[in-house]
């Protein structure tokens, strides 16, 4: 008996210790090489844990929230705007993920303590509230008297928020615990204990990452991380009629991939011209998906940048099938995930590189602009269910004007965020965020609007800052409801730092 409790012991120790070390620890101490929009949660952690382990050495500023502060701030255009005009060396970090909401953003309250935060900033929008779940769930229901615990069980379904239970199954069954059945709080509970089921999901995308990066084409991937093409690229990695860059030795030795499309063939062969301006190549692209393609050695004895271009384009809201998309921008190659670099981009988890969709829109007018707006992201749902959440979010949004606000679940949660901050006395600024003004015509003249604005203004008072600029950047600053493009970031990075900068003393 003595023998197989002490085997039971050594098991269980055994287990916990392996499962502390490989997925705990070992997993991060890896390089990341996940863009932001691939691996979020992942993401997430691993820059937790990279802040955490750096030695605090000036005052530091974090953002928290969900893409609406990734897509709104620039960590290091900030700290370099504030450095400027404030005279403040601060360091700025981003804790943020795609989806999160208030409920989460209040469950990571705790993990802040350690990384000792002299700012927090949150910027936040309709769509972080999450209503318009009630109306996909209830077609004919309210958000002024839908039972706040069927929205709560919406919101810890899996598909909803995995967050809850990659990243806080133990602060999620502590908080809402009650509201699970037998089953989901059974697994928050393996989840809270056991790191290799909490992670099981996420962490082989980062394994997958760094074995295809080192033996792999590169050419099956969410987000172009290689280098910057000097005439744009797309953030799937779609060059335009014309591509430049320079021959490296991994070119030299292993060539290079690009994805052809039909429609670029459109039933004859396209002629691609490279040249440096003094060697030229021809190539021509006879077959459609990725051709493997290698230049003339002559281009490695010049070392000279190289440019390659294609006879003819071709335009996805022409395309069919995973080519269709409604936008006019004109379509060439796809490069490799990691084209042009000699070794992948690692730590990269919160930089946002400029890509060719961010430039569409400068120099449209509004009425231009407007038509591009619905004819991108609200036609064609039946071709293109990936936009269903905007159309629900449009729906949501002329549906809530006819109601009354109502300040229940994640707005309950902004409210002990604001306490949170207050009773530490740790500075917190709560952003109502900028809108499309498209959007935003579709409720802010509403009794909702206008109420939800003085329940966000009631959170202000001691070390908790509230401020709305709802109105603060022009359409063409945005690429949906409530995401900038990389040239609205850079517009709105003066105003933030502004605010900013004027919280710390003088």
């Amino acid at each position: 008996m003595k023998k197989r409790i002490l085997f039971i012991c050594l098991f269980l120790v055994s287990l916990f210790g392996i499962d502390f070390l490989v997925f705990k620890k070992l997993q991060f101490a890896l390089p990341n090489e996940s863009p932001w929009n691939t691996n979020h949660f992942f993401n997430f952690l691993y820059e937790y844990e990279r802040i955490r382990h750096l030695p605090k050495t000036k005052k530091r500023i974090i953002v928290v929230g969900s893409s609406v502060a990734y897509y709104s701030i620039d960590a290091n255009k900030l700290k370099q705007r504030l450095l400027t005009d404030f005279n403040l060396d601060v360091d700025v970090f981003y804790l943020a993920y795609a989806g999160n909401s208030p409920l989460y953003v209040y469950l990571l309250l705790n993990w802040l303590d350690p990384l000792e935060p002299d700012l927090v900033v949150y910027p936040i929008n309709f769509i972080d509230y999450r209503l318009h779940r009630t109306y996909v769930i209830f077609p004919e229901g309210k958000n002024g008297s839908v039972d706040e615990s069927v929205v709560v069980k919406d919101a810890l379904t899996f598909g909803e928020a995995p967050q809850s239970l990659w990243v806080f199954p133990w602060e999620t069954l502590l908080e809402v615990g009650s509201s699970m059945d037998w089953e989901t709080w059974s697994r928050y509970v393996i989840s809270s204990g056991f790191s290799f089921y909490r992670y099981k999901d996420i962490y082989q995308q980062n394994l997958q990452n760094l074995v295809q990066h080192r033996f792999g084409r590169n050419t099956s991937y969410h987000a172009y991380a290689g280098v910057l093409i000097p005439e744009g690229i797309s953030g799937l990695g779609w060059t335009g009629q014309q591509f430049s860059f320079y021959p490296t030795e991994k070119i030299k030795n292993k060539g290079f991939w690009v994805e052809v499309t039909p429609f670029l063939l459109a039933g004859k062969p396209c002629r691609m011209k490279i040249s440096d301006g003094i060697t030229t190549q021809e190539v021509l692209l006879s077959k459609e998906g990725w051709v493997h393609l290698y230049l003339d050695p002559k281009f490695f004895q010049t070392r000279k940048w190289i440019t390659a271009k294609l006879e003819r384009v071709w335009f996805a809201n022409e395309a069919t099938g995973a080519y269709l998309d409604y936008h006019f921008d004109p379509m060439g190659v796809r490069l490799e995930q990691t084209f042009g670099l000699e070794k992948a981009k690692s730590g990269i988890q919160y930089e946002r590189e400029p890509r060719t969709e961010d430039f569409r829109y400068i120099g449209m007018t509004d009425e231009v602009y407007r038509k591009y707006f619905y004819y991108r992201l609200l036609e064609g749902l039946e071709k293109r269910p990936g936009i269903g959440y905007l159309v629900a979010l449009k729906l949501a949004k002329e549906r809530i004007r006819e109601e009354s606000f109502r300040p229940y679940f994640h707005f309950r949660y902004l409210k002990k965020i604001a306490e949170h901050f207050r009773e530490r006395n740790l500075p917190f600024l709560l952003i109502n965020n900028p809108e499309n003004p498209i959007s935003l015509e579709w409720y802010e003249d509403s009794r909702w609007y206008k109420d939800h604005l003085a329940y966000l203004q009631s959170l202000e008072g001691g070390s908790v800052h509230y401020w709305d600029i709802h109105r603060s950047l022009p359409m063409q600053g945005f690429s949906d409801f409530h995401h900038f493009t990389y040239v609205g970031m850079e517009q709105m990075n003066p105003i933030y730092a502004k605010r900013i900068g004027n919280l710390f003393p003088k």
